[in-house]
């Protein structure tokens, strides 16, 4: 089990207070992979994530609005080719059932369609599985990702709602810093060498996101 709590301060906020009031909460249940992604939206301008699959709880990730981008970076994954081969696959099985009883391998009719038609079923089902639409929220300045939110068919709908719902806390949150400021700038900076330190994301991907930052340093 994995489970990170990250509170990102900034080195210009006197008054820093861990998150305590939870403001809405959000699920989305994704019953392809079995998972359980809850949002909880905190009054102090912070959001967290918590993930649980199949009963066992992955990970949670609990951030400050204020230092992540409010446009997600959205990627659509279609295994297209396993739903070509459960169309083509289907037909086969259709096609057997009508013309193998007119040959000499009747006996074998049933056999054979039930075969094709498992087969087909087998590559659509292997199409919902690996399908998927993902919502990544990326830190501000440094753009690497530290939120994902994955959704399989049947939690789509859910999960663009839901990341409409961060994009527009973010946007509130972060409405009155000034991203280009340096007192800013410095703290997330250190924003990534704690989610590196936590194991949120990796050492290289820290070191990609504070380059992008000290690039923006007038």
């Amino acid at each position: 089990m994995e489970t990170e709590h990250i509170y990102i301060g900034d080195e210009f906020a006197d008054n820093y207070r861990e998150p305590t009031t939870i403001e809405k909460q959000r699920q989305i249940r994704n019953r392809v992979n079995g998972t359980m992604t809850t949002i909880s939206f905190f009054e102090e301008g912070f959001v967290r994530v918590n993930e649980v699959r199949n009963k066992k709880h992955i990970k949670e990730h609990t951030l400050e609005l204020r230092f992540l981008s409010g446009e997600p970076v959205v990627t659509k994954r279609l295994a297209l080719p396993f739903l070509w081969a459960a169309l083509g696959i289907g037909l086969l099985a259709l096609l057997v059932s009508f013309v193998l009883p007119m040959t000499s391998f009747a006996g074998f009719t049933f056999a054979s369609t039930a075969t094709f038609a498992t087969m087909a079923v087998i590559a659509l089902l292997m199409f919902v599985y690996r399908s998927e639409e993902t919502h990544r929220f990326c830190t501000a300045s440094g753009h690497t990702a530290v939120i994902a939110l994955a959704a399989s068919f049947g939690c789509i709908r859910k999960m663009r709602t839901v990341s409409r719902e961060i994009s527009q806390a973010i946007r509130e949150e972060a409405g009155d810093y000034d991203t280009a400021d340096v007192s800013y700038l410095r703290a997330e900076m250190k924003v990534h060498y704690k989610l590196a330190e936590m194991g949120v994301i990796s050492r290289e991907a820290c070191s990609d996101g504070t380059s992008q930052i000290l690039s923006k340093f007038g």
